[in-house]
């Protein structure tokens, strides 16, 4: 059961990789979607499973193996949905230009860095993340991630990193970012057209 207060939820995912290997992906997304209220998430999610019976066995919906006719469903629903969608890509081919291009961990928290700074905070927010990282990386990654934002006045901002399977919007942030990898991977904008209010912002670019 969710109590909710005034405040924003933001929930962040990636898509692509940070590899250097021929079968490496050519981007990398970073992909974060802002709401008022969770619960509305969680019933988007919630209600798909109920719609279609073929994706039941899931322990969770993922871009890479939810069929495309579902996922198209999501984002059209979504829009019912007061939201703010904010994704950065990263064309790879440009790495050097980071400084970290030996170094995935920091290269993956200043790439993160880059998302802080198109999400504007106007009251207190708490963000919950894909967990990918140890405890000490935990600790590095907030402290630049905080430090980003676009917070002027300085409202209380918690971030969590948690396991996707069981936060329905982490599902719904898989979703865009993979929306978002298909567009600029696989020249394949069918998904991201579908997406209505997001910011989008290719970075290191000349």
């Amino acid at each position: 059961m969710y109590i909710v207060y005034a405040m924003k939820y933001v929930y962040i995912d990636e898509s692509g990789d940070l590899g250097n290997k021929y079968s490496s992906s050519k981007y990398f997304v970073f992909a974060g979607i802002m709401v008022d209220n969770p619960k509305k998430l969680d019933n988007l999610i919630k209600n798909t499973y109920r719609k279609y019976k073929e994706i039941r066995k899931m322990t969770e919906i993922k871009g890479t193996h939810t069929p495309d006719n579902v996922i198209m469903d999501i984002l059209k629903r979504l829009n019912n949905i007061d939201y703010h969608v904010f994704v950065i890509v990263f064309d790879k081919q440009n790495m050097y230009k980071t400084g970290q291009e030996y170094n995935v961990n920091k290269l993956y928290d200043i790439l993160a860095s880059q998302l802080a700074k198109i999400i504007h905070i106007d009251q207190k927010t708490i963000i919950f993340i894909d967990k990918a990282k140890n405890k000490n990386q935990i600790f590095d990654f907030n402290e630049l991630f905080v430090r980003k934002l676009d917070n002027v006045k300085n409202y209380p901002v918690e971030i969590n990193h948690v396991n996707s399977a069981n936060y329905k919007g982490l599902q719904v942030a898989d979703l865009i970012s993979w929306s978002t990898y298909q567009a600029f991977e696989n020249k394949n904008s069918e998904f991201i057209k579908i997406i209505e209010n997001k910011s989008v912002k290719i970075i290191c670019e000349d």
